[in-house]
């Protein structure tokens, strides 16, 4: 029955009734649910993950009526608490497909913090990324903070990520472009990580 209500709930048009979806969501992640109802749970958040980007409802105007990035970044965390291959390639189509930043470092941070099955997907995914944020005039502190939290994270457990080269020259453009010194010397520490391994 909550499955069906969050499915309801995340399907309706108006911004209220897909918080709702999300707090029922949450609800059932913290009684455990996910263990047991993880691929439909993570299918309702992909939904919401997608709310304006992939899933658009557009005006009279032409316009994006159903654009709530608060909803994909809160539905995008709850997928990398639920985990597992539904949920990776849910956050790998954010990467793909949203230009916000804060959804873009959620996603991010959450590929790094759970198990992934595809690392070298993932680090595909993070070069596309980090390409096209570096290149801009004023790109997101926070968007290469948390992409050098997970790169770190990733790293650990998958060689992959490591040993990727186009990897390791986005986190130079990092390293040496127009961020903030925090955010550099993080670049720079992590390149040094990655060379140790």
């Amino acid at each position: 029955i909550d499955l069906q209500v969050a499915r309801s709930q995340a399907m309706a048009e108006s911004r209220e009734m897909k918080v709702l979806a999300l707090q029922t969501i949450r609800s059932m992640i913290d009684e455990g649910m996910d263990q047991t109802a993880g691929e439909e749970i993570s299918i309702i958040l992909n939904a919401l993950a997608t709310e304006g980007t992939s899933r658009q409802v557009r005006s009279g105007a032409n316009t994006v009526v159903n654009d709530y990035p608060d909803i994909r970044r809160q539905a995008v965390e709850l997928l990398w608490q639920v985990g597992g291959n539904a949920a990776e390639q849910s956050l790998k189509g954010v990467l793909r497909d949203d230009t916000e930043p804060m959804v873009l470092s959620e996603a991010v941070y959450g590929l790094g913090m759970m198990e992934i099955e595809n690392p070298a997907e993932v680090a595909d995914h993070l070069v596309y990324l980090l390409r096209r944020w570096n290149a801009m005039p004023a790109p997101d502190n926070n968007l290469a903070y948390a992409t050098l939290l997970s790169v770190e994270r990733l790293a650990m457990s998958h060689d992959e990520i490591a040993a990727s080269p186009e990897l390791i020259n986005v986190l130079l453009g990092i390293a040496s472009g127009n961020y903030i010194r925090e955010v550099r010397l993080k670049a720079i520490d992590v390149i040094s990580g990655l060379r140790n391994r």
